[in-house]
């Protein structure tokens, strides 16, 4: 066993037994994991694992007394990600336990087919409210020979499917043995939600490796309060196709279901009938560029790398200049022809999504939108989840559960919403208002283990850690966060061989306008 016991001194950063330098000179704690294995038990497994399929379980962190909205997410990284980011990726898994408490576990994967992850995920189901997918995990792809939702009715299509991870109860088949599931009976409403953190399909735009670093790097500054938010504002953006006199509660539904979000004196409508005037590729990027508005819904002609007939001039957005733009909002949905498709990508010309949340000049953070033609319609009861502080894959499952199924044909459903998903971090909520969450200045008189085996300690100015009698003990197997702009340890210290303190100087912020 190790003891350290320093004077009283200011520190920058220090562990147990490890230093390491980063990129902007902060010293970093940078951790071993346990590299588990996961018992496969068969009969809670969907199917049997491929024989090239290799797991571990890096992370079990148990809910705490503060769990409410969320009770467990399962995060799914690929290895060969996760051998480089694994910093990154472990510090989003504590950000979320940090902030709702929930029970957070994570999986490294490797050589996986979408059976693989299926099983996983049902391994987990017991009180599962999500996953998370990081890295460029394989997609299930569905089929079918009559699309109603294509230009051409009966087109013959297939898409890149998320609704067969989310669905935990469906029976998926793949009748003609193609490796693309074609046949589907169930309820059609998924238990959990599901989203996808990757850049690996972004063209030359930008990286795997760094276009994840940036993301993880700004959604952590939003979940610790360095990302302004207003909570204030949303703005719905709709090509006239979808806003006609004689079709009132469609109209209505595009221009006005977001007021369910911030309220109904908290939102503009702009559509191309109503203000044609100012609609179009120009006035658009200024809105993205406007602060002002925290979520923003599209309704545009799209394919997966364009916007087009955009406004009076019918003019096309490439994706390429979406990623140039300075995009100021949080979150969107993206009723735009698969804009979510993300295994699409040219040289020049990324996933629309990707464009939106993936370039170093956007603060967004996720996207809801479809791989295929279609979307999500009608809308109010997605608002209706976000504005009660749930976050976007919560929204997602309420409006999948609220839908109205038995007006609509199973091939209706199948055509215009089998290929919905979320781009970016689907725990994102746009309430997340840390001003009475961050604190100025933080003693520690002993070492808290109701939180084992991570405790997390956050404050805006100072944390103080000063036992009023023996030593301040970080357990073996717990690891211990101090993060704060300064850190003073005073007294004795003791950190055991297995245990681990990582110093960080971010410190909180407190981040919205009250």
């Amino acid at each position: 066993m190790m003891k350290i016991v320093f004077a009283t001194l200011f520190l920058l950063g220090i562990c147990c037994d490890l230093f390491a330098q980063s990129s902007d000179s902060t010293l970093m704690f940078l951790f071993n994991n346990n590299d588990l294995t996961t018992p496969i038990d068969n009969e809670r497994y969907f199917t049997a694992p491929s024989e090239s399929f290799t797991h571990a379980q890096l992370m079990d962190l148990p809910a705490s007394n503060q769990a409410e909205l969320l009770h467990k997410v399962l995060i799914i990284v690929d290895s060969s990600l996760y051998s480089v980011l694994n910093y990154e990726i472990n510090r989003y898994a504590y950000d979320i336990h940090y902030v709702y408490g929930c029970n957070v576990i994570m999986e490294q994967i490797n050589s996986e087919t979408c059976q693989d992850i299926k099983g996983l995920i049902i391994y987990y189901h017991n009180n599962l409210d999500g996953c998370v997918l990081i890295g460029d995990i394989v997609p299930a792809f569905y089929e079918t020979d009559k699309d109603y939702a294509s230009p051409n009715s009966y087109d013959s299509i297939n898409w890149p499917c998320d609704l067969y991870y989310m669905d935990l109860t469906g029976n998926w088949t793949d009748i003609n043995h193609n490796n693309i599931f074609d046949t589907y009976t169930g309820d059609k409403r998924p238990e959990i939600f599901l989203g996808r953190i990757s850049t690996s399909n972004m063209g030359n735009l930008i990286g795997e490796i760094e276009g994840i670093r940036l993301y993880l790097k700004k959604n952590h500054n939003y979940w610790i309060g360095h990302r302004h938010i207003n909570k204030k504002y949303a703005l719905s953006y709709t090509n006239k196709d979808w806003v006609k006199p004689n079709q009132i509660n469609v109209t209505n539904n595009f221009r006005h279901s977001i007021s369910a979000l911030y309220g109904s004196n908290n939102y503009e409508h702009i559509d191309e009938r109503a203000n044609s005037d100012v609609f179009g590729k120009t006035d658009y990027r200024q809105r993205l560029q406007n602060e002002k508005y925290e979520f923003i819904q599209l309704a545009s002609h799209s394919r997966d790398t364009a916007h087009f007939n955009f406004g009076q001039y019918n003019d096309t957005i490439l994706g390429n200049e979406v990623f140039s733009y300075s995009i100021k909002n949080l979150g969107f949905n993206l009723f735009c022809c698969s804009a979510c498709r993300w295994t699409s990508s040219s040289s020049t010309n990324a996933f629309l999504a990707g464009d939106y949340i993936y370039s170093p000049n956007s603060e967004g953070l996720c996207v809801v939108g479809s791989t295929k033609i279609g979307g999500m319609y009608p809308f109010a009861a997605f608002y209706s989840s976000l504005g009660q502080g749930k976050t976007m894959g919560q929204a997602l499952i309420d409006w999948w559960s609220s839908y109205s199924m038995p007006s609509y044909t199973q091939q209706q459903i199948l055509c215009w919403n089998f290929g919905l998903t979320i781009i970016g971090d689907p725990l994102v909520n746009f309430f997340h208002c840390t001003n009475n969450t961050c604190i100025d200045h933080l003693t520690l008189t002993s070492y808290d283990s109701a939180n084992s085996p991570l405790s997390y300690y956050l404050t805006s100015e100072s944390i103080l850690v000063s036992p009023s009698t023996g030593w301040f003990a970080i357990p073996q197997g717990d690891h211990c966060i101090l993060n704060s702009p300064s850190v003073l340890i005073k007294g004795s210290f003791e950190c055991p061989i297995g245990s681990s303190l990582e110093i960080l100087n971010e410190g909180c912020m407190q981040n919205c306008d009250e």
